[in-house]
């Protein structure tokens, strides 16, 4: 029993002390980014410039009848052919998390993506800046 504590300790006790030394430390935060998965607007569906981290996620919010999400590799995000182990997210209402590096969607229903609804998201590693709300002196 002394082992537990002794090791519980050890992997605890930083953690608690850094957040009562740093109260203003925060978790890295993440965001998640919505999505209205249609052709009609898949010019649209982020402002330029904006920036994606690892942990981030994408909500896909679109009609099941007509549209799917399937997450690719880049040879089927480049073909739209999406291989037959590819998960299909089909609910209409789907949060799919980002992982570092270049993330690829596609829609597999009616020549979706041959006409162009398809998205590649670049994530980039490390922490979103932590949003903090100022305060008077």
């Amino acid at each position: 029993m002394e082992k537990e504590v002794a090791i519980l300790a050890i992997f605890v006790l930083p953690f608690l002390l850094a957040s009562i030394l740093y109260p203003e430390t925060t978790l890295a935060e993440t965001e998640t980014f919505l999505v209205g998965w249609t052709k009609e607007n898949n010019d649209s569906w982020f402002p330029n410039g904006t920036t994606f981290y690892d942990g981030d996620s994408l909500e896909f919010v679109f009609n099941q009848t007509n549209y799917n999400v399937v997450v690719v590799d880049k040879p089927a995000y480049e073909t739209c052919q999406a291989p037959e182990a590819a998960f299909e997210y089909n609910s209409g209402d789907d949060t799919i998390p980002l992982k570092k590096g270049e993330n690829f969607f596609i829609c597999t229903k009616r020549e979706c993506c041959e006409n162009n609804m398809k998205m590649k998201i670049d994530a980039v590693a490390g922490q979103r800046p932590t949003k903090r709300k100022e305060t008077g002196s």
